[in-house]
């Protein structure tokens, strides 16, 4: 369980942002610094947050270190326990979707300073 939130990251980053940027199907530094940070964001940060909470419940429900709710109050009992763990995660979720947003920025220009090379095997003194 540790290692799913990585690879869905890269998967998810590598389908979303990295093979639309390289087929020309994304052209636009806004769109391509917008679109990784909602990845980190979603992906990133928040998904293993969402993949802790059922795990720790069921945990606790194993082990009765916690209090279980009543049948009809399930929902509610759910929302409760999540909001000190989504305030605790808050700066870390901000931090990688900060991050994502650098990333997302270095590899537009990184790919726009890749188109602007010579094709290889052009000579440029031929050429002028």
């Amino acid at each position: 369980m540790a290692v799913l939130p990585f690879l869905t990251t890269t998967v998810t980053y590598q389908t979303f942002v990295t093979d639309p940027l390289n087929l020309g199907l994304l052209n636009c530094e806004t769109c391509t610094t917008i679109r990784s940070g909602l990845v980190g964001l979603l992906v990133g940060g928040l998904y293993p947050v969402a993949l802790a909470l059922p795990i720790n419940g069921a945990l606790a429900a194993i082990y009765h270190t916690s209090p279980l709710p009543q049948r009809g109050n399930i929902l509610n009992y759910w929302i409760t326990l999540s909001k000190p763990v989504f305030r605790k995660m808050l700066f870390p979720v901000l931090l990688q979707t900060a991050f994502a947003f650098y990333l997302g920025s270095r590899q537009y220009g990184i790919f726009i300073k890749a188109l602007q090379l010579p094709e290889p095997g052009v000579d440029e003194k031929k050429s002028h």
